[in-house]
């Protein structure tokens, strides 16, 4: 009799060897993109969709049900198995049923579905803009190692405290919980540009022979502590990485069926503003629980439940709210201020610090389960660690300073 219980997560997990787990994250994955390729002339809609359920399933439920025993392999396993669940459930069954389309895609749309985060493709159509290939796949070496190396600094401190002792800093130590929140975004943006620029060298050289054009690619993340507002964090500054999943689940359909169901009530203009807004706050509700899942799958469930349960949905959702608040500055205030204060120093230092501090004080809830979890100390760069715990350990007063992980 199969035992279900292993899909409750955390410590209910079979532990797979190393090498056994990725052919088994990706099958199900795999499967589904070879199904959704092939014509509906071949194979009907509905077959196709039938299909999908048990394969969608799977993907949903691995990260529940199994782990190889790195907790950051687990936590990539989570939020990729979750935003290739929602994609596929898009191609699959919400697509078709909302925009009454059939189930298929190309090869060519899945590939630039994942490489379009750090990619720009020529638009379909249009091949008067040509991309001039100026840069060598050495030059994207440098950018790799510079941000590995400025992660494994970085990680030496930041990383070397548990979630506990991180939470304590709070009302504690609120001046060293301040330096940890920009510690941790500035680790944050080297190590996403790290998987970025080696997913970047990946291309350039298996794709494009080495050489690429630099107006083509973006970083991954654009140093987000600078952010001048919310709107410029979430949708620029920080990563790209499931904007086109997102974009097709759940923003589009959120937008079209909130539209459809506004059209006969409200004028057309009011409609499409709302349901803008709809789609927008969707997005964020989307990476909420994206968050909550990982944390879920990987806590386990009856620990997520009773202690880490919607604190990842209070701080994405806020955030949406927060810029939603934003725009509204920017409808309704800023046109009444004058021009000089708009582009002066003053004002640009307000909207840094409404940012940066609007961030401090709701990093709590995206940190807590992710910290008390500890994804942190399997982090792959620690290559100096050694050595800079020799020399904390030899300094009692730099000591002090640290977490307990050093």
């Amino acid at each position: 009799m199969v035992d279900f219980s292993i899909f409750l997560g955390g410590e209910y997990r079979i532990i797979l060897p190393f090498l056994a787990y990725p052919p088994l994250f990706v099958a199900p994955s795999i499967i589904l993109a070879l199904l959704v390729i092939i014509p509906t002339n071949k194979l009907s809609n509905v077959v196709k969709q039938f299909l999908s359920i048990p394969l969608l399933l799977a993907v949903s439920l691995i990260p529940f049900g199994f782990t190889n025993g790195n907790r950051m392999i687990d936590l990539v396993a989570g939020v990729t198995n979750y935003n290739l669940f929602l994609r596929f459930l898009e191609l699959f069954w919400v697509g078709p049923l909302v925009q009454d389309r059939p189930v298929y895609a190309t090869p060519s749309n899945l590939w630039i579905d994942f490489w379009s985060c750090l990619r720009t493709f020529p638009k379909k159509g249009k091949t008067d803009k040509t991309f001039k290939k100026d840069k060598k796949f050495y030059h994207i070496i440098f950018n790799l190692v510079t941000c590995m190396v400025l992660t494994d600094i970085i990680a030496n401190w930041a990383c070397s405290f548990t979630g506990h002792e991180a939470v304590a800093l709070i009302t504690e130590r609120p001046v060293i919980y301040f330096f940890f929140f920009v510690a941790c975004n500035i680790l944050m943006n080297a190590g996403f540009n790290a998987v970025g620029y080696g997913l970047h060298l990946f291309y350039c050289v298996f794709v494009e022979n080495g050489c690429y054009s630099s107006e083509q690619w973006r970083p991954l993340m654009i140093y987000p502590i600078l952010s001048n507002s919310l709107d410029d964090l979430w949708s620029y500054r920080w990563h790209q990485l499931f904007k086109t999943t997102w974009l097709a689940f759940p923003f589009r359909p959120v937008r079209i069926l909130t539209e459809r169901a506004l059209t006969k009530r409200v004028s057309s203009k009011t409609a499409k503003s709302i349901a803008f807004l709809f789609a927008s706050i969707s997005v964020f509700v989307a990476s909420a629980f994206m968050h909550e899942y990982v944390i879920a799958a990987n806590m386990g469930w009856p620990i997520y439940n009773r202690f880490f349960r919607g604190e990842q949905c209070i701080f994405f959702i806020s955030h949406g709210f927060g810029a939603f608040f934003e725009n509204l500055i920017k409808l309704y205030v800023a046109p009444k201020l004058s021009p000089q204060f708009r582009k002066s120093v003053a004002c640009k230092a307000i909207q840094r610090a409404w940012t940066a501090l609007f961030g401090y004080f709701t990093f709590y809830y995206i940190m807590n389960g992710f910290l008390t979890w500890g994804f942190h100390f399997d982090n792959p760069c620690q290559y100096t660690k050694p050595f800079v715990a020799k020399f904390v350990y030899a300094h009692p007063k730099v000591h002090s300073y640290f977490g307990s992980q050093i």
